[in-house]
């Protein structure tokens, strides 16, 4: 009995300490991508409603790099304690461990998930100066010219990339990628004709969409968006398969104390229920979507799989 009592005490001294009073500090989303991207601005939405319901700032720190590898590995080795959290998706969990074999982390191990946020589809856009007005057209002008037509993307394994590699394998084009370190990186190089085309997510191209300057072409999801209803599905325009969406996470370090990922979970639920959170949610042409770690979780299992053919077929490799 008494070897049984130590061996306790020992494992709850060995597991991460949390004050009664969690959160007592600042906490800290770090969101993997580029600043103004959708991911971005749903970690800031998200993050404004549990300060308030947690009593404490939440701060955003963008840490874009290698797919998002770069800042999810940085949480990864964070302090297990509630105040360092992860806001991904795809790339780093659904995608990542297909394309880098010498990954410093394993994403779903050390960096598990806390609540779903929101999905979001992809819009397939050109410079408003290329005379392109079609999947059809685009797709024809890859054809006419190959090698020549170039997209852009966040990186390898992003939402944008792997939906660019769909469309290729689909129409079997002879295009390039070009990445860049971040989303609005990438969305320059089409505003200023270095890249031809790019599939990104709808909250992060309305913009430039409504100003003129990108002209989108189609939307990567099964149905129409009511935010840019006139624009079709790459579906209609002859893929009948074809749909891809981003999806958004709160994800935290293996160890964070069981009841602070029930809280933040349980937090997140309620934010996302909110009339005016589910309102900037339609505007950035994103859909609220809660699940549980669990859920969560099992989704993640049963998505991931469907990537590995096409990444393998593709011989991606990090870059």
């Amino acid at each position: 009995m008494r070897a049984i009592f130590l061996l306790l005490c020992g494992a709850l001294a060995s597991a991460p300490a949390v004050a009664d009073d969690w959160p007592s500090r600042p906490i800290q989303i770090v969101v993997p991508f580029g600043a103004a991207g959708a991911a971005d601005i749903i970690a800031r939405l998200i993050g404004d409603k549990l300060a308030v319901a947690l009593g404490q700032p939440v701060v955003i720190e963008d840490r874009p790099g290698a797919g998002g590898n770069i800042g999810a590995a940085a949480v990864a080795r964070a302090n297990p304690d509630g105040y360092t959290l992860l806001m991904s998706g795809s790339p780093t969990h659904s995608v990542g461990p297909h394309l880098y074999k010498d990954l410093s982390y394993d994403p779903m191990r050390d960096v598990p998930p806390v609540a779903m946020l929101a999905v979001a589809p992809n819009l397939l856009v050109v410079s408003s100066s290329l005379p392109v007005r079609s999947v059809a057209e685009l797709v024809a002008l890859a054809r006419a010219k190959p090698h020549t037509v170039t997209y852009s993307s966040a990186g390898v394994g992003t939402s944008g990339y792997l939906a660019a590699e769909l469309l290729k394998a689909d129409a079997d084009l002879d295009i390039s990628h070009v990445p860049y370190k971040s989303g609005p990186e990438a969305v320059t190089g089409v505003l200023s004709g270095n890249v031809t085309f790019m599939f990104f997510t709808l909250p992060a191209l309305l913009p430039q969409v409504e100003a003129g300057q990108l002209r989108a072409l189609a939307i990567a999801s099964a149905a129409r968006s009511p935010l840019v209803p006139n624009v079709p599905t790459i579906a209609e325009a002859g893929y009948p398969s074809f749909n891809v969406i981003a999806w958004y996470a709160l994800f935290a370090p293996r160890g964070t104390p069981a009841a602070v990922v029930a809280r933040l979970s349980a937090e997140v639920e309620k934010a996302l229920s909110l009339d005016d959170v589910r309102t900037e949610m339609a505007k950035l042409g994103a859909e609220p979507r809660y699940m549980s770690p669990q859920a969560l979780t099992d989704f993640v299992a049963a998505e991931s799989p469907k990537w590995g053919p096409l990444l393998k077929n593709l011989k991606a490799s990090e870059n």
